[in-house]
């Protein structure tokens, strides 16, 4: 069956909140900073073996009595050198520190020099020597964010799914994916203080806006990484919404929405120090795509099914919003209501091998019927979740 099709212009926000901190595949977290050595120095010597900083040896030791092993493990197999390094230190050592140290051959590679995006095997051996890192570096490193809080002061999460490969955690609305200026308390925050001392921290495969609630999907392995990074870039994932929106929609079938999407500035009138996005004039925007579908009527408000057939920052409300049928709750594309949160929430998300699935937490007259949150499963989720994992129906909160 055919879908009718809608053009129009929009404007969307990505705003400051969502706390971008650059490119998962990047994997460059930061933590707390090594021990200060004595004023007296200039410099602070630093040796790195696991994840730990150590004391530097003797000057007088030669160079590779010095160098101390960090050996590969298979979870961090596939990185570049120097993306090792950055995660290993776990940014203790200044990036330009380790680049350095790589360039002028004091780091070595199962006893050879090895280019900073050189890729590792697992097992091999990485030899890091002590690094002069001057106090103002180091301090400039430990400084680029606050460190995660500790163990017991940190919330856990919900976590839905879980096997060697990856994690798939429930979202609440007002939290982050990463954290930002304005927001210290994320997703990955939580993350890296849950899986502390593990091989391989899990990193975010994609995210969610702040005020969205949902599934967000981590990767606990390198492998695993640049497989998701490269479904979600391939559209290999397909990922379903669940959206209450202000207003009757008009439309009995799926309605294909297709907009030019372009990003508006500050300078150029955003409000609230976010940037917005608007329709595109000539070829300036990028193709946003997506089909609704209503579920349930009230007297003034819908809950549609919405599948993102594109991934353009805040697609779905402004797409929505667009139409004249905003997202509840959505303060930048419609308006705020008290005591609501905004209604938006990440469903589902299918993978080749499997579906991940959660219900949406919402109470009162906007909660999700029983009857119809197992029609969607059946219908979104039939091949249940990824092998070698817990139940969706058995999630537990990890602390």
């Amino acid at each position: 069956m055919s879908h009718p099709h809608s053009r129009a212009s929009a404007a969307s926000t990505a705003s400051t909140a969502s706390g971008r901190s650059g490119s998962p595949s990047k994997g460059t977290e930061t933590g707390k900073s090594a021990a200060e050595q004595p004023a007296a120095s200039e410099h602070a010597p630093i040796q790195a073996e696991a994840n730990h900083v150590l004391p530097s040896e003797g000057v007088d030791a030669p160079l590779r009595q010095r160098m101390r092993p960090l050996t590969v493990r298979p979870e961090e197999a596939g990185q570049k050198l120097l993306q090792f390094l950055l995660r290993r230190f776990d940014g203790r050592v200044p990036g330009s520190a380790l680049l350095r140290a790589i360039r002028t051959g004091q780091v070595r590679v199962d006893g050879g020099r090895k280019k900073p995006f050189f890729r590792l095997s697992a097992g091999q051996e990485v030899r890091v020597p002590p690094l002069d890192v001057p106090r103002s570096d180091a301090a400039a490193s430990s400084d680029e964010r606050d460190a995660p809080a500790s163990d017991a002061a940190t919330p856990g999460l919900d976590i839905l799914f879980e096997n060697d490969g990856c994690v798939a955690v429930r979202k609440p609305a007002g939290l982050c994916s990463h954290a930002g200026t304005r927001h210290r308390d994320s997703v990955a925050d939580r993350l890296r203080v849950m899986y502390a001392g593990a091989a391989f921290v899990p990193v975010l495969t994609h995210r969610l806006d702040k005020d969205t609630s949902g599934i967000l999907l981590a990767a606990k392995t390198y492998a695993e990484l640049r497989r998701l990074n490269e479904l979600f870039a391939t559209r290999g994932v397909r990922k379903t919404y669940l959206a209450w929106v202000d207003g009757v929609w008009p439309h009995e079938e799926p309605l294909l929405m297709e907009d030019e999407l372009a990003r508006l500035d500050l300078a150029d009138g955003a409000t609230d120090r976010r940037k917005t996005r608007r329709a595109a004039e000539g070829d300036a925007g990028k193709p946003a795509r997506a089909e609704a579908r209503p579920l349930l009527r009230k007297r003034s408000a819908t809950l549609l099914l919405v599948r993102l057939l594109t991934g353009r920052t805040h697609q779905i409300r402004a797409q929505l919003s667009l139409r004249g049928y905003p997202v509840i709750s959505d303060a930048v594309y419609g308006r705020k209501v008290r005591g609501v949160p905004m209604l938006l929430h990440a469903l589902c998300l299918r993978l080749p091998e499997g579906a991940l699935f959660a219900e949406p937490d919402w109470t009162g007259p906007f909660a999700l019927p029983g009857k119809l949150a197992a029609s969607l499963r059946a219908e979104l989720a039939p091949m249940g979740p990824p092998s070698e994992g817990m139940p969706p129906s058995k999630s537990t909160a990890r602390t």
